[in-house]
Protein backbone atom coordinates (compact mmCIF):
# COMPACT_ATOMS: atom_id res chain seq x y z
CA UNK A 1 0.00 0.00 0.00
CA UNK A 2 2.81 2.26 0.87
CA UNK A 3 2.83 6.25 1.85
CA UNK A 4 0.90 8.23 -0.87
CA UNK A 5 2.76 12.13 -1.06
CA UNK A 6 -0.50 14.13 -1.62
CA UNK A 7 -2.89 12.34 1.01
CA UNK A 8 -0.80 11.37 3.53
CA UNK A 9 1.78 13.94 3.53
CA UNK A 10 0.40 16.84 1.93
CA UNK A 11 -2.52 17.20 3.84
CA UNK A 12 -0.67 17.45 7.17
CA UNK A 13 1.86 19.88 5.01
CA UNK A 14 -1.43 22.34 4.10
CA UNK A 15 -2.57 22.54 8.01
CA UNK A 16 1.20 23.18 9.01
CA UNK A 17 1.39 26.20 6.65
CA UNK A 18 -2.35 27.36 7.48
CA UNK A 19 -1.50 27.36 11.02
CA UNK A 20 2.16 28.92 10.37
CA UNK A 21 0.48 31.79 8.02
CA UNK A 22 -2.57 32.41 10.29
CA UNK A 23 0.28 32.82 13.69
CA UNK A 24 2.28 35.12 11.89
CA UNK A 25 -0.07 37.21 9.79
CA UNK A 26 -2.95 37.59 12.04
CA UNK A 27 -2.52 35.80 14.85
CA UNK A 28 -6.08 36.67 16.44
CA UNK A 29 -7.29 34.23 14.02
CA UNK A 30 -5.30 31.50 14.88
CA UNK A 31 -8.10 29.91 17.13
CA UNK A 32 -10.93 30.49 14.41
CA UNK A 33 -8.82 28.80 11.89
CA UNK A 34 -8.11 25.73 13.31
CA UNK A 35 -11.93 24.95 14.28
CA UNK A 36 -12.50 25.80 10.86
CA UNK A 37 -9.80 23.86 9.48
CA UNK A 38 -10.82 21.05 11.55
CA UNK A 39 -14.72 20.78 11.70
CA UNK A 40 -14.34 21.55 7.47
CA UNK A 41 -12.48 18.91 6.99
CA UNK A 42 -14.48 16.56 8.96
CA UNK A 43 -17.46 17.67 7.69
CA UNK A 44 -15.85 17.74 3.90
CA UNK A 45 -14.55 14.14 4.25
CA UNK A 46 -18.46 12.98 5.45
CA UNK A 47 -19.94 14.41 2.93
CA UNK A 48 -17.50 12.86 0.22
CA UNK A 49 -15.46 15.62 -0.68
CA UNK A 50 -11.75 15.59 -1.60
CA UNK A 51 -11.15 11.96 -0.79
CA UNK A 52 -8.14 11.06 1.82
CA UNK A 53 -6.96 14.21 1.35
CA UNK A 54 -9.34 16.06 3.60
CA UNK A 55 -10.14 13.54 5.60
CA UNK A 56 -6.28 13.63 6.71
CA UNK A 57 -6.38 17.36 6.80
CA UNK A 58 -8.90 16.70 9.81
CA UNK A 59 -7.10 14.42 11.22
CA UNK A 60 -3.75 16.74 11.13
CA UNK A 61 -6.18 19.49 12.47
CA UNK A 62 -7.63 17.76 15.11
CA UNK A 63 -4.61 18.80 17.56
CA UNK A 64 -4.22 21.86 16.90
CA UNK A 65 -8.04 23.05 17.68
CA UNK A 66 -8.08 20.84 20.54
CA UNK A 67 -5.06 22.75 21.92
CA UNK A 68 -7.62 25.67 21.16
CA UNK A 69 -10.25 24.29 22.97
CA UNK A 70 -8.55 23.40 25.80
CA UNK A 71 -7.30 27.10 26.03
CA UNK A 72 -10.66 28.49 26.28
CA UNK A 73 -12.30 26.09 28.48
CA UNK A 74 -9.20 26.52 30.84
CA UNK A 75 -7.85 22.89 30.96
CA UNK A 76 -4.95 24.06 29.82
CA UNK A 77 -2.88 26.84 32.36
CA UNK A 78 -0.01 26.92 34.03
CA UNK A 79 2.86 24.10 34.15
CA UNK A 80 2.01 20.29 33.23
CA UNK A 81 3.05 19.97 36.79
CA UNK A 82 0.79 22.00 38.35
CA UNK A 83 -2.21 20.48 36.16
CA UNK A 84 -1.76 17.22 37.48
CA UNK A 85 -0.84 17.93 40.96
CA UNK A 86 -4.38 19.89 41.43
CA UNK A 87 -6.60 16.98 39.61
CA UNK A 88 -4.75 14.68 41.68
CA UNK A 89 -5.42 16.55 44.92
CA UNK A 90 -9.30 16.91 43.92
CA UNK A 91 -9.02 13.41 43.46
CA UNK A 92 -7.70 12.08 46.54
CA UNK A 93 -9.91 14.51 48.68
CA UNK A 94 -12.93 14.27 47.02
CA UNK A 95 -13.68 18.30 46.86
CA UNK A 96 -11.32 20.87 46.06
CA UNK A 97 -9.62 23.55 48.19
CA UNK A 98 -7.97 25.55 45.88
CA UNK A 99 -7.45 28.46 45.96
CA UNK A 100 -8.46 28.12 50.16
CA UNK A 101 -5.98 28.10 52.85
CA UNK A 102 -6.17 24.62 54.20
CA UNK A 103 -7.94 23.88 57.91
CA UNK A 104 -6.11 24.96 60.94
CA UNK A 105 -5.96 22.00 63.68
CA UNK A 106 -7.54 21.47 66.31
CA UNK A 107 -5.20 22.33 68.84
CA UNK A 108 -2.88 24.05 66.93
CA UNK A 109 -1.25 26.59 69.40
CA UNK A 110 -1.71 24.89 72.65
CA UNK A 111 1.32 24.05 74.93
CA UNK A 112 1.45 21.88 77.67
CA UNK A 113 2.95 23.46 80.65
Amino acid sequence: MGIRMVEDIGAPLAVTAIDLIVEKTKPEWNTWASYIVAVGSYVGAWMGWGGPFVKNMGIASFPWAAKNIGRQVGFITGTPGQVAYRAVAFKRSGVSRFPAAPFATQFAGAKLV
